[in-house]
């Protein structure tokens, strides 16, 4: 997928390829974070949420017209099916570079930014490289709700899409006159809020981000509350054209009796909810649910590899019912608090929860300097292990000062190309073939000048002299 940005903070122009693992390097202050993060907000639920509310509101550029007819076609009738492979093979395009174009201020939020000025900026994207697997992720998506209304359930509206189907069929049950009742507002909303989270999952279904501060949050101590609901009855008697109707089924909520301070950034807010998530989303739930979906066992298998070769221990929250913290345990008899972990274990330990209770096929992992705090070894692992995430069906997104990181990525990228694959594995750290990641699946950009330079040549090597000057510069201080 290619990305065209212009005017974001100190970057002025710059094309970028999207693959499955993406790398940018420069030195500090080049954008390279601002771009991730700008990414972040357009491909994640924030960028969902605004563009959602944006376009009920009539405030986007984009309009559907295959949408509007299904809406006109449900208040006759009662029910409608759209084909979803003919709408995302129209739209899926216009579709993000209006969710890129219709909020100025979507980054200016992202980041919890109020000087920056981000109205100048532009991004655009060209979907052509990648818009089968779009409409794969489409047809792959499956999706079977109840709304009720009312006081008795005996009215509801049936949304089902089964997987590997075109359509998504909307059927309201109900009986006399009741449809006429309906707000057509309300219906607009449910139908867009379905069709919409289809077509923007099919660039990512999740987004989760791991910033710097990665290294700080699982020290602390959280309260969280889980609360499962079903879908409440919509009363018609409290309803009007501006009403706003939460749609989610599950809400989690994190209380305090602290009075609330500034709004943390977007960035630090997905790292929290991703230690949060992964304490919700307990051991049994995660094992029904691979019970269900088989595909998404390996990300716990990839979560205790992590632990046994790399961190040397097990993470993991204390027994429910007491203060959530989370503990490392480097062998049977010795359990840590997080807090008095080695920083390689505390900057690690939210990717370990991630991939053991939350992640699925085809989100989008964001590390900011996956090698903080890591000795050059850890550093090469961890780069064989990101490539693994890449193979098992991840998509990973790294910033990155390490040369270690890019030079061992090279070596990956080489030994795809070996036909007996398992004779060279041991000259490898995590001796796993998995780790050997094909070029095209990469790209390596290097942000300098307010642009970004592409160093990824085709025979496979990576041309970083932005870390080379520096070792040239101190080896010849003295003679």
């Amino acid at each position: 997928m290619k990305v065209e940005i212009h005017n974001l903070g100190v970057i002025e122009e710059l094309e970028i390829d999207l693959k499955p693992l993406t790398v940018f390097i420069g030195r500090n202050g080049t954008g390279k974070t601002w771009t991730a993060n700008t990414l972040a907000s357009i491909f994640g639920k924030n960028g969902f949420d605004r563009y959602f509310k944006s376009y009920i509101d009539g405030k986007t550029k984009q309009k559907y017209p295959i949408l509007d007819n299904a809406i006109e076609q449900f208040i006759q009738e009662g029910n409608v099916s759209i084909d979803l492979i003919n709408f995302a093979e129209e739209y899926a395009e216009a579709y993000i570079n209006d969710v890129a174009q219709s909020s100025p201020s979507l980054i200016k939020t992202f980041m919890s930014s109020e000087r920056s000025d981000f109205k100048s900026r532009k991004i655009s994207f060209n979907l052509a490289t990648v818009k089968q697997e779009i409409l794969e992720n489409v047809k792959k998506y499956s999706l079977e709700k109840q709304i009720y209304f009312g006081s008795q359930g005996k009215e509801y509206l049936n949304i089902l899409k089964e997987i590997d189907e075109n359509n998504i069929y909307f059927n309201i049950i109900c009986k006399g006159s009741f449809l006429k009742k309906i707000p057509i507002r309300l219906f607009k909303k449910l139908l867009l809020q379905e069709i919409f989270q289809i077509l923007h999952s099919s660039f990512y279904s999740d987004v989760y981000i791991f910033p710097i501060q990665r290294t700080t949050f699982p020290t602390f101590p959280f309260s969280l509350e889980k609360e499962s609901l079903e879908f409440e009855n919509v009363n018609f008697d409290n309803f009007d054209e501006t009403s706003d109707i939460n749609l989610d089924v599950k809400i989690i909520s994190e209380r305090s009796d602290k009075p609330k301070n500034k709004k943390t950034s977007e960035p630090v807010q997905s790292l929290i909810e991703i230690l949060a998530n992964a304490y919700i989303n307990i051991t049994e739930e995660r094992e029904e649910e691979i019970q269900k979906r088989p595909e998404i066992a390996i990300y716990a298998e990839l979560a205790e590899l992590l632990e046994k070769q790399i961190l040397q221990g097990r993470i993991d929250f204390n027994d429910p019912g007491l203060e959530n913290k989370i503990f490392f345990q480097p062998s049977e008899k010795i359990k840590l608090e997080i807090t008095v972990a080695s920083s390689l274990v505390q900057g690690l330990t939210p990717l370990v929860l991630c991939l053991r209770y939350l992640a699925e096929p085809g989100e989008l992992l964001i590390i900011d300097e996956p090698e903080i705090h890591l000795h050059p070894s850890v550093q090469v692992a961890i780069t064989e292990f990101l490539a693994m995430l890449v193979q098992a069906g991840l998509k990973v997104l790294i910033i990155t000062h390490s040369p270690y990181i890019l030079d061992h990525l090279s070596n990956l990228m080489k030994a795809a190309q070996y036909k007996d694959k398992e004779s060279i594995k041991d000259k490898f750290y995590l001796e796993r073939t998995e780790a050997f990641i094909p070029q095209e699946k990469v790209s390596v950009y290097l942000f300098e000048d307010g642009m970004a330079k592409n160093i990824l040549n085709q025979e496979g090597r990576i041309d970083w002299d932005t870390f080379g000057d520096v070792s040239d510069d101190i080896s010849h201080i003295f003679p």
